[in-house]
């Protein structure tokens, strides 16, 4: 049975699902009760799809979405519902490739510095910014619908800033690490058309106050526990408990940590404690090319897509940034969680790099689909590119609408 990552997805008029692959198979086996929500109308079929490539995509409902999560995608946006599940006292490793919806959709008219004056329908109206959320936007397409120069890319937005600012301008951070191109790219950024979006917190993903997913505790010993990667270790959150349970750090103390980002591409640990855990994680599937900051530093990784992807897909293979060796102890690394324990993969040295698996020898693991829709990989790079410019890894789009 393929993995279900998908339960429904929700595509607009005139619009049909396919997979790059010519063999899907169909099968009840493959077909899960569905989550219903009044978000979602009664007009729906079922569509159980698994493919025998790498492309797999699992189960699907169509529905043609009425609610509150239907009006937020401009009638263009195919939707889904992620699972994810965990057994008492075990980790697993968190991957979150749908996006939250947005809250602007159009295109950028003007550019002048980091503001841009947004045209669409919304343009005429402030952004509906929520207190402690942070936002996004991405580059989806061109006016010309041939142009791609910068579709993908992905800029911070300063909320502050745009809120002070005029209707239709929106600001950017252009200092953020999170930025995928530089500030010089921006001045060829009219006609182009975007997305606004907030980023996944701690608490949209996880809940907080009276409906946090994760056991609380007054201690992060006693409580489940995030694990983040701040560029050398791991940073540990939890949720205090207490009349007004709110997620903190280990290391900072009382500070509320509910907006905590968890930005596009970057990946957690979960470690869960008393009792078994499952959850829900609906949101948009992402229409156009994926592309992460450069690989300046080791860092959690996962892909842009709900279908599980290889280094190839990922551009991990080689480049500037990427360090290959003869061994795992002088080579680049990447280290998959399993059930209790990391996979560890290394970067071959050769006249074409290979992921080899640290424990099997000599098979390459490039174009196997080692890294997980749902989870996450913890990519460990030897040195940053010196004298060259990073990586800066695209990944294409791994099926048709």
């Amino acid at each position: 049975m393929p993995v279900p990552y998908l339960e429904f997805i929700r595509l607009s008029q005139g619009l049909s699902l396919s997979n790059a692959d010519s063999s899907i198979a169909f099968s009840a086996t493959d077909f899960l009760q569905p989550m219903i929500s009044p978000s979602f109308s009664t007009k729906s079929f079922w569509a159980g799809f698994s493919s025998l490539s790498r492309w797999v995509i699992g189960l699907a409902a169509v529905y043609w979405c009425s609610g509150s999560l239907g009006r937020a995608q401009t009638g263009s946006a195919p939707v889904g519902v992620m699972s994810y599940a965990m057994a008492e006292n075990s980790t697993i490793s968190l991957g979150v490739p749908l996006l939250r919806p947005a809250v602007f959709t159009g295109t950028v008219s003007v550019v002048a510095g980091a503001n841009l004056t947004l045209a669409g329908p919304a343009a005429g109206s402030a952004l509906p910014f929520v207190t402690g959320e942070s936002y996004f936007l991405e580059v989806i397409g061109h006016v010309d619908g041939t142009t791609a120069a910068l579709v993908g890319q992905r800029f911070e937005v300063d909320e502050a800033a745009t809120l002070a600012g005029s209707i239709g301008q929106l600001s950017l951070d252009l200092a953020s690490p999170h930025n995928t191109s530089p500030a010089a790219a921006l001045a060829g950024l009219a006609s182009y058309r975007v997305v606004v979006r907030p980023h996944w917190t701690l608490a949209a993903l996880l809940g907080t106050g009276a409906k946090v997913k994760v056991n609380a505790a007054t201690s992060a010993a006693s409580a489940d526990q995030v694990l983040a990667w701040n560029g050398s270790g791991f940073s540990v959150y939890y949720v205090r408990g207490g009349d007004v349970p709110q997620w903190r750090n280990a290391a900072t103390g009382a500070a509320n940590q509910d907006g905590a980002i968890l930005p596009p591409g970057a990946g957690l640990l979960l470690r869960r404690q008393a009792g078994a855990l499952a959850f829900a994680v609906p949101g948009e599937v992402r229409t156009n090319t994926f592309v992460r900051p450069p690989f300046t530093g080791s860092q959690i990784i996962t892909g842009g897509f709900p279908i599980d992807s290889t280094p190839a897909d990922l551009k991990i293979v080689a480049g500037p940034g990427l360090t290959p060796g003869t061994s795992p102890s002088n080579s680049d690394q990447l280290l998959s969680w399993a059930e209790n324990a990391f996979n560890v993969y290394y970067l071959r040295d050769g006249q074409v790099p290979q992921w080899r698996n640290a424990a099997t020898g000599l098979i390459d693991y490039s174009n196997s689909a080692i890294f997980s829709a749902r989870g996450a990989s913890l990519l460990l790079l030897r040195a940053p590119a010196v004298g060259a410019t990073p990586v800066s890894p695209i990944q294409l789009i791994p099926f048709r609408l």
